[in-house]
């Protein structure tokens, strides 16, 4: 049961937030609680960016300390515009970007490990919330939460009996109120009566199956309705299981275990292969020669989440290379560094598909990251060069390492600048080197060597060693120093380039 234990109404003014902060400390050290400095920082974040940035302003804001046997629980609504882009800018992987949203997001999900934001429209009071919960006990392991729905108290208190020792229970005694607490809890189980006054059960599942956070909840019915049609009408939902009133313990709680494991089971096997199909198609791929070079690619995927993307576009006797790191982390994130390859690889196509312009590519490609709405909330950086046969090489970045060009007697920088895309600038510089035969160029990835370091000492000393290998063992021995000199913790990709 949650157990409210203080209300703060206030204005979106910025004094707001000293005397809400003061009142919130009161409240924390009166009921015992841990981890203060982050709820005042919570509270102090949030009422300062109400005042500042929601056109037009909030008229209506609630502050609630609250508290539950697993959770303390810190709530923030408001009747202002909604914010639109909050998942995009919770799980941004540039701490800059999502420091600047207005929110201090990247900060809030520093300190709490459970963060969402419910906008208004889904919310019978028309005000946006903002949830907050840190766990009462990090000794303590967590519950699972299952959500009892049913009209009848008398029956919500039996089974809340039988599940209290083992989970989290939440009850609800209408559609209404359960569409609240599932939106709230993100219960792992919603227990839910077919036939109840107003709406019943099926009108449940249908609310929350539109919506993507608690769309995949898995869902049980529970029922003594004899109504055979409103049965088969229910159970026409691709719900997990279906139970009859009465029902014992061990029956319910069986059915529960296997319902949970089953969905457990199925959603690890679907985010797996979701992760290989969208890896392979991220995947980076070079041949082993263009016209006038050798090349040998070497890449490793730590993690689901961004992606290094190569592409080779080839016209006459020209050809060019295009590396991007589309970053993120998370299977989401990888998802959509998948789409946006696919933009960068259309754009990139077309735009070469009469000349090789790399200034007018670089050009368009960072318009679109400054002008879209959806490109805005992403981070990449790009490097692009076009080899010639006779081997000039034209250079183009946008926020990558510099290249090394690896010649007999020296290893040096190929200092190739650039703006990231997206930051306002719409005008790159191409430069020019030239290879000759024997002669070698590297391109990688932040997570070979970082973009904003020196070249480390130990890969200096492998860079010289691979100047008498053959290429496709030099490739070989520069990924193994690079591993050996620690864990690849970012998307890793090299590509030797060798004039023939």
């Amino acid at each position: 049961m949650l157990q409210r234990l203080a209300e703060w109404h206030l204005k979106p003014e910025l004094s707001e937030a000293r005397r809400v902060r003061e009142a919130l400390s009161q409240a924390l050290n009166k009921a015992g609680a841990a981890h203060i400095n982050a709820f005042q920082l919570a509270s102090a974040e949030l009422i300062v960016n109400l005042s500042r940035y929601p056109e037009p302003k909030p008229t209506e804001i609630i502050l609630s300390l609250s508290k539950d046997t697993q959770y303390w629980w810190l709530e923030l609504r408001d009747n202002g515009p909604s914010f639109n882009n909050f998942s995009q800018l919770i799980n941004d992987p540039n701490p800059l970007e999502a420091a600047e949203s207005g929110m201090g997001l990247k900060l809030l999900a520093q300190m709490f490990p459970d963060i969402r934001y419910v906008p208004a429209c889904y919310r019978e009071d028309a005000c946006n919330l903002m949830l907050l919960r840190y766990p009462v006990s990090d000794a303590i392991p967590l519950k699972k939460t299952l959500l009892i729905v049913d009209d009848d108290p008398s029956y919500r208190a039996v089974i809340s009996a039988y599940l209290c020792d083992e989970y989290a229970v939440v009850e609800a005694d209408s559609v209404q109120q359960a569409f609240s607490q599932v939106i709230r809890y993100h219960p792992d189980l919603v227990i839910c009566d077919i036939q109840m006054p107003g709406q019943d059960g099926p009108a449940l599942f249908d609310q929350i199956a539109h919506i993507p956070d608690v769309a995949d909840t898995a869902f049980i019915y529970l029922s003594g309705s004899k109504d055979q049609q409103k049965i088969s009408r229910a159970l026409s939902r691709p719900i997990d299981d279906f139970l009859a009133k009465p029902v014992s313990r061990d029956q319910l709680v069986n059915a529960i275990e296997r319902v949970i494991q089953r969905r457990s089971y199925l959603n690890q096997q679907i985010k797996h292969e979701l992760e290989q199909k969208i890896s392979l198609g991220l995947q980076p791929s070079l041949p082993d020669r263009i016209p006038g070079y050798n090349l040998q690619l070497r890449t490793i995927n730590p993690e689901p989440g961004g992606g290094d993307l190569v592409q080779l576009q080839q016209q006459g006797g020209q050809s060019m290379i295009l590396m991007a790191d589309l970053m993120g982390h998370g299977l989401s994130a990888k998802g959509f560094s998948y789409a946006l390859a696919g933009y960068l690889r259309g754009l990139s196509s077309a735009a070469c598909s009469h000349q090789f312009d790399l200034e007018a590519l670089f050009t368009l490609l960072s318009q679109g990251f400054n002008q879209d709405s959806l490109l805005k909330e992403t981070l990449a950086t790009l490097l692009a060069v076009q080899l010639t046969e006779q081997g000039e090489l034209n250079w183009v970045n946008a926020g990558q390492p510099f290249p090394l060009e690896i010649t007999e007697n020296s290893i040096k920088s190929i200092r190739v600048q650039g703006a990231l895309p997206g930051l306002g600038v719409e005008s790159y510089t191409t430069l020019k080197t030239h290879l000759k035969s024997g002669q070698r160029v590297l391109i990688y990835s932040d997570g070979f060597q970082d973009a904003a370091e020196p070249l480390d000492h130990p890969l200096q000393l492998a860079l010289e060693q691979t100047r008498s290998m053959p290429l496709s063992a030099a490739a070989d021995f520069l990924l193994s120093a690079r591993l050996k000199m620690g864990r690849a913790d970012d998307d890793l990709t090299l590509i030797l380039i060798e004039k023939d």
